[in-house]
């Protein structure tokens, strides 16, 4: 419920002008490049097993690069005067947007181009099978009421159907799954009980499987990610192959909550969700289309490519594995201080691909004038070298920025206190177009499906990888020109009841008429 003080809700349109104008203000001193305390990616800070040394940290980026790749554009840096700098923007070549036709697509059509059949009944079949699994080990007889005694497998049909019930726990959240079927007339809403009896759905998710334990030492993925990685690789391709990101495009982290025993479980003090499990994502930056994505399991994680050499595992490597399949098409990338440095700057130039982002002066190749000179607030000062430009500026903190097409021209804005303010127009574009993460994160912030408590992490992230997956289809449903019109909520509330009708057909479920059944989903819509 609203805040009694609270005059009106916030549209989404205004909610994405605010989360701009606090960036505008706020997100170079976050990154700041001369004060790492006050970044959210100070990875000293991490607690054990998962904690990253200084030294690890801040080791030169060329460390990672193959013989192949990286190194042989890393050579040495001789930094001129900024006036001299020639470099251009990369042209832009490729055909944005969804990669199907969507003009005749519904939404519940388009979700599933992502959630397809054969994604849900890879599901159905180790659910099913894991089901068997652990109720051919239950020695004790079961009870008659035993809700495990009743077990009977799952189809296809189902299993969308339960999707669609976890998506409506993020619309209408409350603290058990249980408190959905309550009759108390303060939470009653029939919709759930019409739809799947409470024995059911909770025996679905206690036995909701993605992976065949006993294959398991035929397994060649990442080991810690083996209980939910048919979901990711399937997720991740389908995410690249449906759509193509804008020219503009930004990598950052997102933390899935989880406080239970992990190995690879992160913590980030500055993070809303201080404890989980931490993905790296490349997301289009007008959007948040989430179009790749990484899943750090420590620094055992392997990360190979063409470019990048087996036995190391750094933040160049992540960078470069998230762009592999962009990279020769004119995207320019956006990234903060953890990711940049110079030698990576003029190897994504070389696959023209341009770079922008603000920049640790303790990065090797660094110009020391820029990287030393005394600034007053206001002032600047700029370097270059071939294909990469480094910029020193002096606002409440040093900021430094690195570019391979920005010089050093200035640019007035209007703050948020309405007065004039001079910035250089790569810092001013760099908090444009760094929204990417924070703006997918934004928009499923109200809708969480991971906020239930539970004792299997696999389970947390599936249900964000879902949460994604909504996100990006809404996306791909509103790209087209007379469907912009759909907010999140109404998306949302859609495709749960467009997934239930089409396929509530095959459940069954307890006798309750059709018109009911309408009607339940109406009442839930007017007391949300």
């Amino acid at each position: 419920m609203a805040s009694p003080s609270t005059s009106h809700a916030l549209t989404e349109v205004e909610q994405v002008t605010v989360l701009k104008e606090v960036l505008d203000d706020e997100i170079l001193s976050n990154y700041s490049s001369d004060d790492e305390s006050a970044s959210d990616y100070d990875y000293t800070q991490l607690v054990p097993p998962q904690t990253i040394s200084d030294s690890e940290r801040d080791s030169d980026p060329e460390d990672i690069m193959a013989q192949d790749g990286l190194e042989e554009v890393s050579r040495r840096f001789v930094w001129e005067d900024i006036d001299s700098f020639h470099a251009s923007r990369e042209s832009f070549c490729g055909v944005c947007g969804p990669q199907f036709d969507t003009a005749e697509l519904d939404v519940v059509s388009v979700f599933e181009s992502i959630f397809d059949i054969s994604l849900v009944q890879l599901i159905v079949d180790e659910t099913n099978k894991y089901a068997q699994q652990k109720i051919s080990k239950i020695a004790r007889p079961l009870t008659f009421r035993s809700r495990i005694r009743k077990w009977e497998d799952v189809t296809l049909d189902e299993m969308y159907v339960v999707l669609a019930l976890i998506m409506l726990t993020g619309i209408d959240q409350r603290p058990t799954l249980r408190s959905y079927y309550s009759k108390n007339r303060l939470l009653f809403t029939p919709f759930f009980a019409e739809t799947l009896p409470l024995e059911r759905l909770e025996v679905i998710m206690r036995f909701l499987h993605f992976s065949d334990n006993s294959k398991q030492n035929e397994y060649q993925g990442p080991s810690k990610l083996f209980k939910i990685y048919p979901v990711i690789q399937h997720l991740s391709r389908k995410f690249q192959i449906l759509y193509l990101p804008g020219q503009n495009i930004a990598i950052d982290e997102s933390l899935t909550l989880w406080k239970g025993r992990l190995s690879f479980k992160q913590y980030l003090p500055l993070k809303a969700a201080k404890f989980g499990i931490k993905t790296f994502e490349l997301c289009e930056s007008s959007s948040g289309y989430v179009w790749s994505f990484l899943v750090y399991t420590g620094q055992g994680m392997e990360l190979t490519n063409q470019y990048v050499t087996a036995e190391k595992n750094k933040t160049t490597a992540i960078v470069v594995t998230l762009l592999e399949n962009l990279l020769g098409r004119g995207y320019t990338v956006w990234m903060d201080n953890f990711y940049n440095s110079p030698d990576l700057a003029r190897f994504l130039k070389s696959k023209n691909t341009d770079c922008v982002g603000t920049l640790h002066t303790n990065r090797k190749n660094v110009p020391p004038l820029v990287k030393n000179k005394k600034l007053e607030k206001g002032e600047h000062c700029a370097q270059h070298s071939g294909d990469v430009a480094v910029l020193a500026w002096q606002d409440k903190r040093r900021v430094t920025m690195i570019s391979t097409y920005h010089k050093n021209d200035m640019r007035v804005v209007v703050n948020r206190a309405n007065k004039p303010e001079i910035k250089p127009v790569v810092v001013c574009d760099y908090n444009r177009n760094m929204l990417g993460v924070d703006l997918k994160d934004q928009m499923l912030q109200p809708y969480l499906l991971e906020r239930k408590k539970g004792t299997k992490w696999y389970l947390k992230l599936f249900k964000r990888l879902l949460n994604v997956a909504i996100h990006n289809s809404m996306v791909i449903y509103r790209s087209h020109p007379n469907k912009q019109n759909l907010d999140t909520l109404q998306f949302r509330l859609s495709l749960v009841q467009g997934l239930v009708e089409k396929h509530g057909s095959g459940v069954r479920r307890p006798v309750h008429s059709r018109d009911n059944f309408s009607e339940s989903f109406m009442f839930l819509s007017h007391i949300i």
